[in-house]
């Protein structure tokens, strides 16, 4: 489940770049989709009746989840417009050794070898799938630190929401986290003076993209993570969740026409190597 969610978040770079041709921008894309979110968790915690924990640990590290869940877009989004995309994509994987060395810091878990093998291949596999030499310069390098940024917030989310436990139903968590996203989100945007609604495409069709787009990528993704990384831990989660990398050059290359390089072809398979690693039986792994 955890690779069905980086397989959906792969497929989403692709949407937004349909919703841009639309008429949307980036600020509206996310505000719309964590406030979907917020809407379809919050109406599913009312049906189910929940009753929230009284923990205020609990509390704290799933508001945190909430806030840190929000920097991920914000800064991905400083580090895409200050420089090149692939600069920003191949940073922003670093979240996955981030997530151990978070590990280590706070649980005093050390990753197994296996896990720390996997870590590596999926950095270099990034490097090479994003085609980050060809796009690295000293002049082009102003988004870097945000997007290193954007991958500690994300390492952040996985080992907060990984130490969650079963506290709560996966509704109640995922609703706080949508609810925290999309008042912080939009108290930034109102302070930036950036527009919240769309003005180049009719009401009816930007309604229905936006809950299209909250569905599919707001709404399963967080529950999916909500539910399954208490399982997985946060170490080999994020590690599976690294699935968005493929599954983005392969979409984009089928939807939008991209070309696929040898390099990248080499960095998809050192990747999906990554993420198999730790799935291999210990015999096979030495």
């Amino acid at each position: 489940m955890m690779m069905l969610v980086g397989a959906l978040w792969g497929l989403h770079g692709p949407a937004i770049k349909f919703a841009f041709a639309a008429g949307f921008t980036f600020p509206q894309l996310v505000i719309g989709e964590a406030f979907v979110g917020a809407l379809v968790f919050g109406g599913a915690v009312v049906l189910q009746g929940v009753r929230p924990p009284a923990d205020p640990r609990f509390w704290a590290a799933l508001l945190s989840a909430g806030v840190v869940g929000s920097g991920v877009t914000l800064f991905l989004f400083w580090a895409y417009r200050l420089g090149p995309v692939p600069i920003g994509a191949t940073l922003f994987f670093l979240y996955v050794p981030f997530t151990q060395l978070l590990n280590l810091a706070v649980a005093r878990r050390a990753p197994v070898p296996s896990e720390v093998g996997s870590a590596a291949l999926v950095v270099a596999g990034s490097v090479l799938a994003t085609d980050f030499f060809s796009a690295a310069s000293a002049f082009n390098l102003h988004g870097a630190p945000f997007a290193i940024l954007a991958a500690l917030c994300y390492a952040t989310f996985f080992v907060l929401t990984a130490r969650l436990g079963q506290g709560a139903t996966p509704a109640l968590r995922s609703f706080a986290c949508c609810a925290v996203a999309s008042v912080l989100l939009f108290a930034i945007a109102t302070a930036a003076g950036w527009p919240l609604v769309p003005t180049a495409i009719s009401d009816t069709r930007a309604a229905l993209w936006i809950i299209c787009l909250g569905v599919i990528w707001q709404v399963i993704p967080v529950f999916l993570v909500m539910r399954f990384i208490s399982r997985t831990g946060s170490g080999l989660g994020s590690i599976l969740t690294s699935a968005e990398l493929p599954v983005a050059v392969v979409a984009s290359a089928l939807l939008l026409g991209d070309r696929i390089r040898m390099s990248q072809a080499v960095g998809i398979c050192v990747v999906l190597a990554g993420i198999a690693l730790p799935q291999l039986p210990r015999s096979r792994r030495n």
